[in-house]
């Protein structure tokens, strides 16, 4: 029967839709015919029949046409709601996908924040290059080069996506069986071990990035979670440290089977770690015979204390024959580095300084043990010549070791090294033999000890220069001959035995020059006034007393000039590579002769202090009070000094000859001009105690001359002006009182005060008037 329009009804209701009907190539008219083909489909079945069976097809009624379309409306109107039920569905999801690729794309600001310090200068390498590339493109002979470059580009863009999803595999791993291919074969390692370096170097930068770039607020830095970069570099840490343990363990055993092929390949693993090979060169050089064979490890443990010339040549026989088993030893792993290590150089001064650090060092501890603090000098002296012995072997053995290791290491800085605590203490102990030898030698100051100790100090110099390296030298030198601030042991450096020599005799001869200035001179000890007994009598006192001290100072002399000499020869040569040090002995020198000369001075001061204190003593001793006021009836003899004069005349002529003998130059000139200075002050003062006559005022007139001749052999200017002036004084006594006043205020040229000074000297002082006004009123006031 056909099928006619009212027959549709109800029947194929419209298909549901669904998001899946708006995938793929959508197009707007299939769906059209998926929400109409319900209502349209049974008709064009039914005209499809009718055309086969030839049927004629029946006329259509408009209420049959008026349900089609109804129910096309009807489904449209379905299927409008179905696309609002839709579309609220896909908002729905829309929202939710915005949220979530907003959170994710938080995520990936913050992990492009943390990247974006590492990936800037990537950046700007790309920009450079792309610069680069683009100029390169102005010509065809460029062509090449950018496409290689290009090339480049898309290799190392292949890199980095393999460095990336080889990141994100360690970020989210829990387990290192979850790892790639890569990170799981034993045979790639070396490739691991690569990869997995460059993959911790990006996540430590990305990480200290981060904390670079924390707020001043010390916002909490986020923790090792999985999935973050931190993870990331905690699993690379923990997966290269099993990588490593694995290579050591394989070398170790490839060692033990003497395997070299396999010792080398984990050598060129190994170098791919932070520490390089260096572990396995030390695992290596640890299995040596000379380290744990017995029969190698005796070789030098004869070596013993030496307390004779017996056990000494034991000691060196054993240390000769540990020193050949090194040279071989080293000579055989030198070839089998070459074989391992992809760096033998290194590999080999290891086993050098190794060597040298544990049995040469231990050789020498035995051999070279410190004598007791309270060593005999004859003990210290065998000692340090064992010392010597021992130090000329061990760098005749870096010289051997020194062929074979090449340029690689300094062995002679390996052989210094093991001797640097003896050689640290050897300036201590050689000062040391030097202080002892000091105080077996008498303190009496003389040029003869002086010498005797510069003599030492050579010895010992020239033994510093065998021991100490071309940088130490100059330090040893310096100490030897010039203490440092903080130098432990007194009296052991020259310049310190020289001054204690020199202070020492110096002030013995001041006190026994003072002490003996204190025994009278006079009379009583010349047993007469005549020139001849008075000259010998100062001959001797001055010989005991300013004398002894002038020719102390003359020695001083002599010493300080030998040392110098020392200093120019003998110090100086050696010291002269280190500017501090050279600097150091020529201030320590000057700092001698400073407080030498400095103590000259005190001591001639002394001296001189003793001889006019003795002086003075002789002149108030021996000077009467008759002989500037004697009796009318008896007057003395005008053509020859008082007594007293004559005493100290003597004493001052004996004093400058001493002077011009022991003293020289500038020192002699300046001593007699003080000489000569403190003798016109004390006259002055010696004039001062007495009262004169005409007759009395003409002696001291003639005592005067005297001491004026006397001072003239001394050359001593200034000292012939004060004795001109003294002179002059003595007419204040022997003009007239009428004539004071003009002598005074003429020729003389002093204050009324000043001469009313020795104006009182006068013996009519009280009595003698010019006028009505007596002296004291006349010359009362300026």
């Amino acid at each position: 029967m056909p099928t006619t329009m009212s027959s549709v009804t109800g029947q194929n209701a419209m298909p549901a839709l669904s998001l899946d009907s708006f995938k793929g190539q959508f197009k707007i008219t299939a769906l059209m015919d998926k929400i109409s083909n319900p209502v349209l489909e049974p008709q064009r079945q039914a005209k499809a029949i009718l055309a086969k069976t030839g049927l004629q097809r029946p006329k259509e009624s408009l209420q049959g046409l008026s349900q089609v379309t109804e129910q096309l409306v009807e489904h449209f109107d379905k299927a409008e709601q179905e696309l609002r039920r839709l579309q609220s569905q896909l908002d729905r999801q829309m929202q939710k996908l915005q949220r979530s690729v907003g959170e994710a794309e938080r995520d990936y600001q913050a992990e492009v924040i943390e990247l974006e310090a590492v990936v800037e200068e990537v950046h700007e390498g790309f920009q450079s290059l792309d610069q680069q590339m683009s100029r390169a493109g102005q010509t065809a002979t460029k062509i090449g080069d950018r496409l290689q470059s290009a090339e480049s580009l898309r290799s190392r863009a292949e890199e980095a996506i393999s460095c990336i999803q080889y990141m994100q595999n360690f970020a989210a791993c829990t387990d290192f069986a979850e790892l790639p291919e890569l990170f799981q074969d034993s045979s790639r390692l070396s490739q691991a071990a690569a990869m997995t370096g460059r993959l911790l170097s990006v996540a430590r930068d990305v990480s200290g990035a981060r904390e670079r770039a924390a707020s001043p607020s010390k916002l909490p830095v986020a923790s090792a979670k999985q999935g973050s970069i931190e993870h990331a570099a905690h699993q690379l840490e923990a997966y290269r440290a099993l990588l490593e343990k694995e290579v050591i363990a394989s070398f170790d055993k490839a060692v033990h089977q003497k395997d070299l092929g396999t010792m080398a390949e984990c050598a060129q693993v190994m170098t791919q770690f932070e520490r390089g090979d260096v572990a396995l060169m030390q695992r290596y050089i640890s299995t040596r015979p000379l380290f744990i064979d017995a029969r190698e490890l005796a070789l030098g443990q004869g070596a013993a204390q030496v307390t004779d010339t017996s056990s000494a040549i034991t000691a060196l026989r054993s240390l000769a024959a540990l020193y050949k088993a090194i040279v071989q030893a080293v000579k055989d792993e030198a070839i089998i580095m070459e074989q391992v290590f992809p760096a033998p150089g290194d590999a080999l001064v290891m086993f050098v300084t190794r060597l040298y650090e544990q049995r040469v060092q231990a050789s020498l501890d035995r051999l070279l043990v410190a004598p007791a603090p309270t060593a005999a000098a004859e003990t210290l002296q065998q000692h340090m010549k064992l010392v010597t012995e021992a130090f000329k072997r061990t760098m005749a053995l870096a010289e051997s070791l020194q062929e074979v290791v090449g340029e690689a290491a300094n062995v002679a800085d390996l052989a210094n090294a093991v001797f640097s605590d003896v050689l640290g203490d050897y300036p201590d102990m050689e000062l040391q033999w030097l202080r002892l030898l000091h105080q077996s030698k008498s303190s009496q100051m003389s040029v003869e000890v002086a010498q005797e100790h510069l003599t030492w100090n050579m010895e010992s110099v020239e033994r510093c220069t065998v021991l100490s390296t071309e940088a130490s030298c100059p330090s040893y030198v310096r100490q030897l001959f010039h203490a440092a601030a903080n130098q432990q042991t007194p009296n052991s450096c020259l310049l310190q035995q020289i001054s204690r020599l020199v202070l020492t005799g110096l002030a013995a001869a001041v006190e026994a020059g003072v002490r003996a200035s204190e025994a009278p001179y006079g009379v009583a000890t010349a047993g007469s006034a005549g020139r001849t007994a008075i000259a010998k009598a100062a001959s001797v006192a001055s010989s005991e007393g300013l004398g002894r001290v002038l020719d102390a100072v003359g020695s001083v002399s002599v010493i300080i000039g030998l040392v110098q000499q020392h200093h120019v020869k003998v110090i100086q040569p050696r010291v002269e590579a280190s500017g501090a040090e050279a600097a150091a002995c020529n201030a320590g020198l000057s700092g001698l002769t400073k407080i030498l000369e400095d103590r000259v001075l005190a001591s001639l001061q002394a001296g001189l202090t003793a001889f006019f204190a003795q002086m003075d003593r002789t002149l108030t001793t021996e000077q009467k009070r008759i002989d500037f006021r004697p009796p009318e009836d008896l007057p003395p003899p005008l053509d020859r000094p008082t007594d007293a004069c004559l005493f100290a005349t003597s004493l001052l002529t004996t004093a400058g000859k001493a002077v011009q003998q022991l003293l020289h130059g500038t020192n002699g000139s300046a001593f007699t001009s003080e000489l000569a200075r403190r003798m016109g002050a004390l006259l002055l003062i010696h004039m001062q105690r007495y009262s004169y006559s005409p007759t009395g005022a003409l002696r001291w007139k003639r005592d005067i001359t005297e001491y004026t001749d006397c001072i003239h052999g001394f050359n001593a200017q200034s000292a012939d002006d004060s004795f001109t002036e003294l002179a002059s004084l003595v007419n204040i006594l022997l003009v007239a009182p009428e004539r004071l006043l003009g002598l005074i205020d003429g020729s003389l040229r002093i204050s009324h005060q000043q001469a009313l000074k020795y104006i009182k000297l006068r013996e009519d002082f009280k009595t003698a008037k010019i006028g009505s006004s007596t002296l004291a009123m006349l010359f009362a006031n300026d």
